[in-house]
């Protein structure tokens, strides 16, 4: 099975490209996909950050991604990883004052994020410009606090794949959702993962 996570802030269009890769690749494999957990999240806006809720994302990503392989597809797309879950945690401890219990927890969620990073055989890093992603804004359903700070969380994004080694390819979606896609495609080939 090869397990393939599309990452980024939100409105970049990883649902839309994940979406038409999957339909591509099943017409000759078995492909499932894990959605975006935090669409159907029990928290509110305000609480998606906290330690309660990392918590809950990062163990809930990687509890539906072993479920879903059990079912043994050729390929396991994922909406959404832990690199997602622990860019959202770094963000929110960077507000914070550091103190014992904010130590632990980021501990907590280290260990959990370093242990399952390595599990995608490929992850794209889905990006747009502030321009595009604000023509979409509409459609997206993205709030306006979301948009506002999508910029520096797309540079979080960057410092962590650097600062990690996380092999990540960057797609730029700035075109169809098809070219995106094919793009997506030719990585899967040249990687011999078809």
């Amino acid at each position: 099975m090869h397990k393939i996570a599309f990452s980024g802030i939100p409105g970049s269009g990883k649902t839309s490209i994940l979406t038409e890769v999957k339909k591509i690749l099943s017409l000759k494999s078995r492909v499932e996909d894990v959605p975006d957990l935090r669409l159907s999240s029990p928290f509110d806006f305000d609480q998606k950050a906290c330690f309660i809720s990392q918590f809950f994302f990062i163990t809930n990503q990687i509890n539906e991604e072993n479920i879903h392989s059990l079912n043994q597809p050729d390929y396991l797309l994922c909406d959404c990883s832990l690199l997602d879950h622990w860019v959202k945690w770094k963000n929110f401890l960077a507000e914070k004052k550091a103190n014992s219990q904010m130590e632990e927890n980021r501990r907590l969620l280290e260990t959990l994020y370093r242990f399952w990073i390595d599990s995608y055989a490929l992850l794209f890093r889905v990006r747009i410009d502030a321009k595009e992603l604000e023509k979409r804004i509409p459609k997206s359903g993205l709030r306006d606090h979301e948009h506002a700070h999508s910029g520096p969380m797309d540079k979080l994004y960057g410092q962590i794949i650097l600062a990690d080694q996380i092999h990540a390819f960057d797609i730029w979606n700035h075109q169809s959702i098809d070219e995106s896609a094919q793009e997506v495609l030719k990585r899967i080939t040249d990687l011999k993962l078809s």
